[in-house]
């Protein structure tokens, strides 16, 4: 059970907000100060003489109501936002749509040819690694007016995305929740086990992955009666979509496929360390055990229908909560990633590939007025945020509980340059493709001798890249 909603508040708050800018705007006018009855959060007001501010993106409603959300709280609330913007830094907004699979194409000339294309690039994460291939993103940190250590920042990111002191990307104006990985379980099946509070165990820092494996050796049962579980009809520990799910196991146990060393500033394979692939046996280990996990073998919707009817005990998926079970009968619960070991410090919590990255083209010749728009963006979108959050807390999750684990989740993002640069170069896709080989598609039986026969090619060939030194 819930207790108290807060979305109440919150609505009330973006109401309030919509209609006082709309009081000061009862005039028509739209100038500097207009909307100032409001103390917004950010940047003080000033004004940039009349900036036309461009926003790659590839929707329309990222900012900006969509018509189903025209006259309500959230759409209200951007609606206030954009136009407190407008009217205290006297800008307007000019939304170029660009879609991710036409980015590289849109851009790239525009840049080479001296263009901006707009102040601020958005786009997913695997796109826009083709555009930090292509040499096109500019250094975040060298927009003065853009404080890129403050809370409205998702750190992780820049971290994952700093080639040459330079920081390539940045996220942090809307929440990634959405992409981001977690467990969900199936509570009828695991009272029915009588397994121990799962709760507890996070919150003691002390869920692991040899206690979700536990749990699912225990789960697992032969439905069909032919003395083995091995189709959507028995009874499994886990079920997710392979690839994608590949990443965020891997990750969740501290792997990465690449990073940057910090003495060289080069590219390197913790994947083809000692501790990479220690992580990689212990997955393919868990692969093995007999009903655990099935692999490729259960995709699609009908892993959903698995878990919603108790044939299975795990679920891997986005934190968004996907259709199918926002519908089920049976309650489920939310968990963040296990750790792999009770040493590991915080759950680790990997973000998908359609999640979207910002930041600017190397030839944006106006970085204080592009700092200072998208600080009072991140500011005060704070209020959307929390509209969303509060859909996730009050409407999409069943209890108090489930409520809390978000702060295990979503304070804990874990982002890999590899992911991000996957469609860039054949060579940052290798790692993937060996652990997918080793540990579902069991097609090799030594990760560590096919990443060192690769190793040195994959890290000529990405250092070539990012640095022109080989």
């Amino acid at each position: 059970m819930k207790g108290v909603s807060r979305i109440g508040l919150l609505i009330l708050a973006a109401l309030m907000l919509a209609g006082t800018v709309a009081c000061n705007r009862a005039d028509g006018s739209r100038r500097q100060g207009r909307a100032g009855e409001t103390r917004w959060p950010g940047p003080e007001p000033q004004d940039l003489g009349g900036l036309v501010f461009k926003i790659a993106d590839n929707t329309n409603f990222r900012f900006f109501p969509s018509e189903n959300e025209l006259g309500t709280p959230l759409g209200d609330a951007k609606l206030a936002v954009m136009e407190s913007i407008q009217d205290n830094f006297n800008i307007s907004f000019e939304l170029i749509i660009v879609s991710e699979n036409d980015i590289l194409n849109r851009l790239s000339p525009a840049v080479w040819a001296g263009d901006m294309f707009a102040h601020m690039i958005i786009t997913t994460k695997w796109a826009y690694g083709l555009l930090i291939g292509a040499d096109i993103m500019g250094d975040l940190s060298a927009v003065p007016t853009l404080n890129l250590d403050s809370g409205l920042w998702i750190q992780p990111i820049h971290r994952a995305t700093t080639v040459k002191n330079e920081v390539l990307a940045t996220a942090g104006i809307f929440e990634h929740w959405g992409s981001t990985w977690a467990v969900y379980f199936q509570k009828g099946l695991w009272e029915e086990l009588n397994l121990p509070d799962p709760y507890d165990m996070v919150r003691r820092g002390e869920w692991t992955w040899d206690r979700l494996l536990e749990f699912a050796i225990i789960a697992q049962q032969d439905l069909t009666g032919d003395g083995v579980v091995d189709n959507p009809n028995d009874r499994w520990g886990l079920v997710a979509t392979p690839d994608d799910f590949l990443r965020a196991w891997y990750t969740s146990m501290g792997g990465l496929y690449f990073d940057f060393n910090p003495l060289t500033g080069r590219l390197f394979l913790p994947a083809a360390t000692s501790d990479g692939i220690a992580i990689a046996n212990w997955m393919r280990n868990f692969t093995q055990i007999p009903g655990v996990y099935p692999g490729a073998s259960i995709q699609g919707d009908i892993r959903f229908e698995m878990f919603i009817n108790r044939r299975a005990l795990f679920s891997v998926s986005s934190l968004s909560v996907p259709g199918p079970l926002r519908s089920m009968t049976d309650d489920f619960g939310i968990l963040p990633m296990p750790k792999r070991n009770v040493q590991q410090l915080t759950y680790l919590n990997n973000v998908n590939h359609n999640a979207m990255l910002i930041g600017i083209t190397k030839t944006n010749d106006q970085l204080e007025a592009t700092g200072i728009i998208m600080e009072a963006m991140a500011a005060r979108f704070g209020i959307v945020r929390e509209l969303h959050r509060a859909e996730l807390e009050d409407i999409l999750l069943r209890s108090d509980d489930d409520v809390r684990m978000l702060d295990y989740i979503i304070p804990y993002p874990i982002y890999d340059i590899g992911h991000i640069m996957n469609r860039a170069s054949n060579a940052f896709r290798i790692p993937h493709s060996i652990l997918t080989q080793y540990v579902t598609a069991h097609t090799i039986t030594d990760f560590a001798s096919e990443m060192e026969a690769n190793r040195d090619a994959i890290e000529i060939e990405v250092n070539e890249m990012f640095t022109g030194e080989r």
